[in-house]
């Protein structure tokens, strides 16, 4: 009788192979009804106990269905169009299968950014010719293969299938038992073979392989690595452990494609069991898409423009976050946010954060431009939460952070600033200032309420700015734009604007006063606006006097000049 092993996979505290743990006791809890081997996870990893065959069994098992759910996918055009579909004789069946093409997608791309290749055996084609067939009425020149002697019992049913289905033959040979697949190769690490310390991980382990970004995205083959671990036995070795387990890392990502860079979210906590215990709450923010340029869909595009430019890491970062907040911490019923949802998955035993990870695609390989341990889920959740009980359209304010007046990959880079700042819980008065002064939109208001709300939040209490000079600034703005409308020009919220100084500011609201009969608040005289908080209380000012101008003119109540 066979005897019993154990296998573990220890959690490494490092976000892309903790993934791939995450993504291998995820798969392995779905097909646990089909497995022998005794599957148990704790926050020190992942064990596994049986026989050798039902744990090679288990994994292998495993690996199959990463490859049918992450790697090895088609579109839906690619399902579609049966017609550029391929096809393989299935010799135990007697049978010729069409199979859509197959490409990898997503972070799975990062690992193994290749095409398709034979799972099984491919007999060449003794030649290839070209034939008239009739496919839906209409006359097609196709690509025929003739096969060899050993096969040609097989060429009249090849032929009339492939007549049937309107299908080209573009393999160099029959494909027979599998089709084309991506599938990166990997070895069960059983125990066996030498010994050795792993390059990653530092630890002994059951064998060892050369390294290659299908276990790391961002590190070289075997010539190019350098080795920090003093005891490895060579620079180049990693253990098959952790060879195994990077593959499973797509499982725990969400990702979203633009413009040719990819970026990817994983949810990462210093507890194993926090990441396993979260994983399936969050799948709810998860969206299938028929073309795979991403795996969720934010709620702040439009209908002809589903992803309204967002282009860049931190405007891409911020609409992954407001995905999480809508989808996952918003209630079914609509009766708003989900406190206990919140806790339950960001907070209790060990807080939940992501780590953001931006590649480029160079063609053969990515190029990592960015991760980035975003570590302020809590913070960001209750800011959304914040601003829209005080009514602020998150969607609408986003929308107006596109520049119309630059090309397409320039649009949006403002708006980047804008979501790094805020996730970074700085600042973004004077980016809002700018804005609306140089993009010549009449419509602001969005902007300006997100400002007065978000403000205060992230206001430190060594700030210039109190909340009431804030409330003194805007009221000033407001009285400014609105007798400007009415016996000014534009051209006076400009010579405002351009004050350096507070002496500066203070004469031309003087020549305001005479000119346009303006009503400056007393608070401002009084100790309100002060060397130190000119520059917030103008820009507060200046908003605010743009945008009460622009409604007045906008009514007929003024002159718009």
């Amino acid at each position: 009788m066979e005897g019993s092993i154990e296998i573990t996979f220890p959690k490494m505290n490092h976000f892309w192979l903790d993934s791939g743990l995450l993504g291998l006791a995820v798969i392995l809890r779905q097909i646990e009804a089909d497995i022998k081997a005794n599957v148990e996870h704790s926050d020190s990893g992942l064990t596994l106990k049986g026989t050798e065959g039902d744990i090679a069994n288990a994994l292998n098992a495993a690996y199959d269905k990463l490859i049918r759910d992450y790697y090895n996918l088609s579109t839906k055009k690619q399902q579609q169009e049966t017609a550029s579909h391929n096809f393989y004789y299935d010799s135990k069946g007697d049978r010729f299968i069409s199979f859509p093409k197959k490409k990898v997608v997503g972070i799975a791309g990062l690992i193994y950014n290749k095409a398709s290749r034979p799972l099984g055996e491919t007999v060449r084609w003794k030649s290839k010719e070209k034939r008239d067939i009739i496919v839906n009425n209409k006359s097609k020149k196709l690509t025929r293969g003739i096969l060899p002697d050993d096969y040609s019992h097989l060429q009249e049913r090849m032929d009339d299938f492939l007549d049937a289905g309107g299908l080209d033959v573009t393999t160099v040979g029959l494909l027979v038992d599998g089709e084309n697949a991506v599938r990166p190769k990997v070895e069960i690490p059983i125990p066996k073979g030498k010994k050795g310390h792993c390059f990653l991980c530092g630890e002994e382990d059951v064998g060892l392989t050369e390294s290659n970004t299908t276990i790391f995205p961002f590190i070289t083959g075997s010539s190019g690595v350098l080795n920090f671990f003093s005891l490895c036995a060579g620079h180049e070795n990693i253990c098959l452990r952790c060879a195994f387990i990077a593959k499973f890392a797509p499982v725990n990502g969400f990702y979203n494609s633009a413009g040719g860079d990819l970026f990817a979210f994983f949810p990462y906590s210093t507890s194993f069991e926090k990441m396993f215990y979260t994983y399936k709450k969050l799948q709810d923010a998860k969206y299938v898409d028929d073309n795979l340029y991403k795996n969720f869909q934010h709620p702040l595009g439009f209908e002809k423009y589903p992803d309204a430019f967002f282009q860049r890491p931190h405007e891409v970062s911020f609409a992954f976050l407001y995905t999480i907040y809508r989808k996952v911490l918003i209630r079914q019923d609509s009766s708003g946010f989900d406190w206990g949802q919140m806790t339950d998955i960001f907070v209790s035993k060990a807080p939940l954060e992501f780590v953001v990870l931006n590649a480029q695609d160079k063609g053969q390989v990515y190029m990592g431009k960015l991760v980035w341990p975003f570590v302020d889920s809590v913070y960001f959740f209750r800011l959304m939460e914040a601003l829209e009980k005080k009514a602020i359209d998150i969607k609408e304010t986003m929308r107006l952070l596109l520049d119309p007046a630059q090309k397409s990959e320039n649009k949006t880079i403002l708006r980047n600033s804008f979501c790094q700042r805020v996730l970074k819980k700085q600042s973004v008065i004077e980016l809002i200032e700018y804005h609306v002064f140089s993009s010549g939109s009449t419509y602001i208001k969005p902007l300006l309420e997100f400002a007065i709300h978000y403000e205060p939040i992230i206001r430190k209490e060594d700030s210039p700015m109190t909340s009431e000079e804030q409330e003194t600034a805007v009221a000033l703005g407001r009285g400014i734009g609105a007798v400007v409308a009415e016996n000014g020009k534009k051209g006076d919220l400009f010579a405002l604007r351009k004050a350096r100084r507070k002496t500066d500011f203070l004469n031309e609201l003087n020549r305001l006063q005479f000119k346009c009969s303006l009503t400056v608040p007393r608070e401002v005289y009084e100790g309100n606006l002060t060397d130190l908080n000119f520059l917030e209380f103008k820009q507060f000012c200046m908003i605010a006097a743009l945008n009460s101008f622009n409604y007045a003119t906008s009514k007929g109540g003024g002159k718009n000049t």
